[in-house]
């Protein structure tokens, strides 16, 4: 191991799990999870905004880069990880933009590198007090990562677009609000190349879904609330029949009922019980539902230490053969403490549990389950307000049905941190 990784397990910091859901990157993940409050960026104000420009430089040491069961292959990887936020500062509405990139160079392996970029917007329209129009909007320029079984095995990695646009209005009365809410999602794959310089076609995976939820929230104490949840999703493929002669189309839809709680000195979050359930158009495929109990929850155990809980399942799309979608569900744990104000100490811990849902036709050797496990350790430095040095590893490993995707990875880094 080199010197420089000698002396990155001495400053360990923590990178956030994810589910198996390719539309999740990682560049929307700070290394820093909570600044402490003397040591946050303060922004550049231009007017009634509030320009906040940031840059991570990672160093990575990665010994499994294709994610294979064995005869693992091993890269450094160098990262630059610009964003931008600008933030308004008025007393009625809100805009806050953004944009974050991460842009990888392989040391030897270049045809693996690439470069994600994530555009957003969030706006508010406040009709009232406690009423107002709310608006969401993202465009993501993605890689699919090795370590999905989607992958489709090019010679470089699949390139995909993820966008999405929400639109809603949230009226409350008194100690009830109600929101509605409407959205559009379009995801498209590029056409990829295999080792002998064929096209791998990709096209039947490009699909849009459109969504639409209302919720109702009931207020019985200061700083808590019970609430329903119901949502409905209709989701299309481009084509209506995929390169398997399976038509993917289907309808779907989720009830919840929980409760939420901000207690801003103690917990911040909600918990929730739900059903779920997506049909799908071929007759050769079982529906994916089930029941669940879901988290996401902010506990400040003491004034130095925070955790953050999170609980979630969600019917997720796969163009596996024979497989109509998988249930995915992730249980996380994050823990960050101050060791000293300048010095934080992360924790995570994950487990994802994806069960895919095989038509009445696939033969036994098709992928039925993966389990992914990972765990994160991490040491932060922060020299001021604006510089911030980090180091960590990261465990993975996945466990499947089918050996061939199985696979075991480690990865080291050292990052620096640059915030204005």
């Amino acid at each position: 191991m080199s010197a420089i990784l000698v002396v990155a397990l001495g400053l360990l910091f923590c990178i956030d799990a994810r589910a198996q859901q390719y539309y999740d990157p990682g560049i929307l993940q700070k290394t820093i999870y909570r600044m402490p409050g003397d040591y946050q960026a303060q922004g550049v104000r231009a007017g009634s905004f509030i320009f906040v420009p940031a840059l991570e430089l990672v160093y990575e040491d990665h010994d499994n880069i294709f994610y294979l069961p064995e005869d693992e292959v091993g890269d450094t990887i160098y990262h630059a990880r610009p964003s931008l936020s600008l933030n308004s500062d008025w007393s009625r509405h809100a805009l806050s933009l953004g944009a974050s990139s991460n842009i990888a160079r392989y040391q030897d392996f270049s045809s693996e590198d690439y470069e994600d970029l994530i555009f957003n917007l969030n706006a508010r329209i406040d009709v009232r007090h406690g009423s107002f129009i709310s608006l969401r909007a993202a465009s993501m320029s993605l890689h699919e990562d090795r370590s999905t079984p989607d992958d489709a095995g090019g010679v470089e990695p699949t390139d995909f677009s993820h966008d999405f646009i929400e639109v809603g209005y949230l009226h409350t009365f008194n100690r009830l609000s109600a929101e509605l809410k409407f959205g559009l999602i379009k995801t498209g794959y590029d056409d990829a190349r295999d080792g002998d310089g064929n096209v791998i076609d990709n096209s039947d995976r490009d699909r849009e879904q459109e969504t639409a939820n209302v919720r109702l929230d009931y207020q019985f104490a200061s700083a808590k609330s019970v609430f329903m949840d119901f949502g409905l999703n209709s989701i299309s493929y481009d084509q209506p029949v995929d390169g398997g002669g399976f038509q993917r189309d289907s309808d779907g839809y989720r009830v919840q009922g929980g409760m939420t709680w901000d207690l801003t000195d103690l917990l911040i979050g909600s918990a929730w019980i739900e059903y779920l359930e997506q049909d799908y158009e071929d007759p050769r495929f079982e529906a994916v539902d089930g029941t669940g109990f879901g988290m996401s929850l902010q506990w400040f155990p003491t004034r130095l230490t925070s955790v953050n809980l999170r609980m979630n399942r969600a019917p997720l799309e796969t163009t596996q053969p024979d497989t109509s979608g998988y249930l995915g569900t992730l249980y996380s744990v994050r823990l960050q403490h101050e060791l000293r104000r300048y010095l934080l100490f992360n924790a995570r811990a994950s487990y994802t549990d994806n069960d895919y849902q095989l038509s009445r036709e696939a033969p036994e050797e098709s992928l039925r389950y993966t389990k992914v496990y990972r765990a994160d350790i991490g040491l932060s430095y922060i020299f001021n307000r604006y510089f911030n040095l980090s180091g960590g590893y990261t465990y993975e490993k996945q466990e499947a049905n089918l050996a061939a995707e199985d696979h075991r990875a480690n990865r080291y880094f050292l990052t620096l941190g640059l915030q204005f």
